[in-house]
């Protein structure tokens, strides 16, 4: 439930980008003027409309995660990120900022792994998972390093077809490999290595 209201935002500038054309003209005109931007009917305006529904979608998300006592830290740092990107994307009408947005998220993820496996001497997936599955330190170690390993080449990887592939199709990357595909194989592989784990340790 928590990673399908965590992907709301994501769909929204899925579907903002995709469908952009097909807004009345009128309508981009009351977002100029409630918004102060300068958008225009065409498609290359696509990508600024998206940036704008990302950040209010998850502006209004994490008020409501904050009214209702569910907010994290991360949150915090998601939302810091995305603002300035948006910002940045808009005021300089260049979308490179918000293309590198889910690289620096996802590095940020890596850092918080590391930092606290360093300084805390805390395992965040040991944490969350320690009371419904028991493994050994080592066991531990290898599933934290391996959400790590996935961060870090995920930043890469947008990075990578941020810069040498169009726009529409960093886009698709963007919602398709990035928000699903990629994601829950990862987690299958998590699954299968728990599993096998926990039948060796028994």
């Amino acid at each position: 439930m928590k990673a399908f209201v965590d992907f709301i935002p994501v769909f929204f500038f899925f579907i903002s980008y995709v469908f952009y054309t097909d807004i009345p003209v009128n309508y981009i005109n009351d977002v100029n003027a409630l918004f102060g931007i300068d958008l225009n009917p065409k498609k290359s305006s696509g990508i600024y409309f998206a940036t704008l529904v990302l950040m209010v979608t998850y502006s209004i998300q994490f008020l409501v995660l904050l009214l209702i006592k569910k907010v994290k830290k991360i949150h915090y740092i998601t939302l810091f990120i995305i603002l300035i990107a948006g910002l940045s994307t808009l005021y300089f009408k260049n979308p490179l900022f918000i293309k590198i947005k889910p690289s620096i998220v996802y590095w940020g993820f890596a850092l918080f792994f590391i930092l606290n496996n360093i300084i805390s001497k805390e395992n965040i997936i040991k944490k969350l998972l320690e009371e419904q599955i028991e493994l050994d330190n080592k066991k531990w170690s290898v599933l934290s390093n391996s959400w790590i390993i996935f961060f870090v080449f995920c930043g890469i990887l947008n990075l990578y077809v941020a810069n040498f592939y169009t726009e529409e199709t960093w886009v698709e990357f963007k919602f398709y490999i990035l928000g699903i595909i990629l994601p829950i194989i990862f987690i299958i592989l998590n699954g299968i290595y728990i599993g096998i784990s926990t039948k060796n340790k028994t």
